[in-house]
């Protein structure tokens, strides 16, 4: 048990240690796309000013996250943090913007990730229906 948890604060370290990597790399480069620096009030409701008249499909700069599902898979302090690629379920991603979702289904209609499975997927598609009614 104790390699188990030492292996996991040295993983918590390295995220660490990349997760600044990246900032400061996103500091000294800027925006590297077109449309980088529009940062919306309100995120929730951010696709709702596009006006399909003036731009297309292809040129949205779409957010998604991988792995979308992931916010509670596997066991907390053990396998937890191998697996989960999210800490947000899936309604809380997008009302913080995401549009893109990757959702991973076994046959018995159980998100996963690898091996490890999470709730059901109507639990994906209730924070979507629920997501959908709102805006």
């Amino acid at each position: 048990m104790g390699a188990q948890i030492s292996t996991v604060v040295e993983r918590r370290k390295t995220l660490s240690i990349e997760e600044k990597a990246l900032r400061d790399l996103e500091e000294s480069s800027g925006t590297g796309f077109p449309g980088g620096d529009y940062h919306p009030s309100d995120r929730k409701n951010w696709m709702s000013v596009l006006d399909p008249g003036k731009i297309q499909v292809n040129k949205i700069v779409w957010p998604g996250t991988h792995d979308s599902a992931t916010n509670k898979i596997g066991i907390p302090l053990i396998t937890r943090p191998f697996a989960q690629c999210q800490s947000l379920s899936i309604y809380q991603q997008v009302v913080r913007g995401t549009r893109v979702v990757d959702i991973r289904v076994q046959e018995d209609r159980r998100v996963c990730h690898g091996i490890l499975t999470t709730y059901s997927v109507d639990v994906v598609i209730d924070d979507i229906k629920k997501f959908l009614s709102e805006t």
